[in-house]
């Protein structure tokens, strides 16, 4: 069933009871946002189920919108670091729905977080300086972080007023054949509002946990996240 409105009124957004995690894809054009921080985002699935609707029926675009608000003191910084995913891999998290305005259309709304490695000519300023001192320069990974909870005053998706843990993982850049290296990573933050974060080193798995949480308008939020995760052989 829809959710209703602060008046009374059904709303088409309809709950599909499912969140959706690291979904791998692409974006298919240039994300929008509004004047208010309304961000939207077209968004390819490599996963074909993930654009199937509660009818059984898949979206007619072989595409679904990723939508959330953004509190408007930190849309700018969120719309800026999403340019960089242009024509890279992205992974995506987030509350399904269904849309009946849309004939029911299958969409992430809202969006928790998309994330996505960045190429070297994409890297930021302050990762470069260490880049250039080490042993391999080309054994690393870079990613961009955003990660948001809806700002919507009324009319808020369904889901909005949770504060959700989101879990990604990063593997290891390839090792270089040097002595003396070992792994070293850090996330550096440009927005860090109402979040909170922790990473993990698992050497057994040779890859870095990230959980992520940003408050919830209904707790101490809403929360904003932009940052870069960087990964690379170090200096013992």
């Amino acid at each position: 069933m829809g959710l209703m409105d602060m008046f009374g009124k059904k709303s088409p957004l309809v709950d599909c009871d499912k969140l959706l995690s690291n979904v791998a894809g692409k974006l298919s054009a240039q994300p929008l946002m509004s004047a208010d921080g309304d961000f939207s985002a077209m968004f390819v699935p490599d996963n074909k189920q993930a654009l199937v609707n509660r009818n059984n029926v898949p979206n007619p675009n072989g595409a679904m919108e990723l939508k959330v608000k953004v509190d408007a003191k930190y849309k700018q910084a969120f719309s800026d670091a999403v340019q960089a995913f242009a024509d890279q891999p992205v992974f995506t998290s987030g509350v399904l729905i269904n849309d009946d305005s849309k004939g029911s259309r299958a969409e992430i709304h809202p969006l928790d977080m998309l994330y996505a490695p960045l190429p070297p000519a994409r890297y930021p300023s302050w990762f470069k300086d260490i880049q250039a001192n080490l042993k391999d320069p080309n054994s690393v990974l870079v990613y961009r972080i955003v990660a948001v909870s809806d700002a919507s005053k009324s009319n808020k998706p369904p889901k909005a007023e949770e504060t959700r843990t989101l879990h990604t993982t990063f593997p290891y850049p390839p090792k270089p054949n040097f002595p003396k290296i070992k792994i070293d990573f850090e996330i550096r933050k440009v927005v860090n509002w109402k979040t909170d974060f922790a990473l993990n080193d698992d050497r057994m798995k040779q890859r870095i946990e990230l959980d992520l949480s940003v408050e919830s308008g209904k707790g101490d939020g809403p929360g904003v996240f932009v940052g870069d995760f960087v990964a690379y052989w170090g200096n013992e």
